[in-house]
């Protein structure tokens, strides 16, 4: 039987196609193969650094960075606020968030690193790390607080305290329980206690006017050496910076109001951010939060708004120029809170947290 040539030529172009499309198949796979993510094993939080990320004095960031990634280059991430900044090891897994200071800040920050399609967090281990004013009375100058709670000093109904000369009232905060989804949180407290059997004997710093400071202002604590230590307790969030006696006694109903588990020992102005957003990623659990106490909830030696902080537009030159709101406890207490923390990252890089 004859085959005309039109049909034989139309069957040896299709088996020409036929075999182009074969030899294709493969590379069509790789051009659509989903690129390969880094699994984020630790995400380290502080929240600002003074000047260089290495070598010279120390804010939040730089003790970290220098231990877990030294020389590492700035990782762009997309939808990252002003003043974040990432940077993250491919050798040991570990990423370090810059976040910048303020609750807005922290959640965007983070929000930005944990939906990056780079990264694999579905097993990251949070830590977060900064400093804090330390509540009169619980704590001194270099504890290091291991968060178990966190709650929001802004919300609710803040009443002037100048009010209070009017109406006698007992109070100057209200709560408003229509945010109760994230006004507090209560951390993983298994977790919490795992870290702090692996980290209570940590020696820590401390500095001979701290000390003497500390003596001169606060007699009642009845401790001679005025040692810092490791302590559990409750953070209240603030976006903005306060101090004073009204203000302690606010941060304390806060805290009893929510039935934290423990009294209330540091603010700051980020962690109740950083745990919602971890909550969100579905990482609550997975959540550490250590404090070092830089400064005090009341004013000390005498002074007033205006003599601590009317000179100063900065918090560096705060802790750069010997001001009397950190002393010169400053930089041994980001020594306490990288001693402490290397504990539980270490841990973490190991598998064991």
């Amino acid at each position: 039987m004859k085959v005309s040539r039109s049909i034989m030529g139309r069957f040896k172009a299709f088996l020409a196609t036929a075999l182009i499309l074969i030899l294709c198949i493969p590379v069509f796979s790789a051009c659509s193969a989903t690129p390969q993510k880094s699994a984020l094993r630790v995400l380290i939080i502080p929240k600002f650094e003074i000047g260089e990320m290495s070598g010279d004095f120390p804010g939040e960031a730089q003790l970290f960075y220098e231990e877990y990634c030294p020389g590492c280059g700035e990782v762009e991430i997309p939808h990252m606020p002003p003043g974040a900044h990432f940077y993250f090891n491919e050798e040991n897994g570990a990423g370090i968030l810059v976040t910048g200071e303020g609750k807005t800040a922290t959640a965007l920050s983070m929000s930005a690193v944990l939906s990056s399609e780079l990264y694999d967090h579905s097993d990251t281990a949070i830590v977060s790390v900064g400093c804090a004013g330390g509540s009169v009375m619980q704590c001194m100058l270099g504890d290091v607080i291991l968060v178990t709670a966190a709650c929001d000093y802004d919300l609710g109904h803040h009443v002037d305290v100048l009010e209070r000369r009017k109406t006698n009232t007992r109070i100057m905060w209200f709560p408003d329980d229509s945010y109760a989804a994230y006004e507090f949180k209560l951390l993983n407290a298994d977790l919490c206690d795992t870290v702090y059997e692996m980290i209570k004997d940590c020696p820590l710093r401390s500095t001979e006017e701290a000390k003497a400071v500390m003596t001169e202002n606060y007699a009642a604590y009845g401790k001679k050496d005025f040692l810092p230590a490791v302590r559990k307790g409750t953070a209240l969030t603030g976006d903005n910076y306060w101090k004073g006696i009204y203000g302690h006694a606010t941060a304390d109903f806060i805290a009893d109001y929510y039935g934290c588990p423990d009294p209330y020992m540091a603010t700051e102005m980020e962690e109740i951010a950083v745990a919602n957003t971890a909550q969100c990623f579905g990482l609550l659990d997975r959540l550490v939060s250590l404090r070092v106490i830089v400064n005090m909830d009341v004013f000390m030696k005498g002074e007033t708004p205006e003599s601590t902080w009317g000179e100063y537009s900065t918090f560096s030159k705060k802790v750069e120029n010997d001001n009397t709101e950190t002393l010169d406890i400053f930089e041994p207490a980001m020594h306490n809170l990288f001693d402490t923390s290397r504990i539980v990252i270490d841990a973490a890089l190991d598998g064991g947290l």
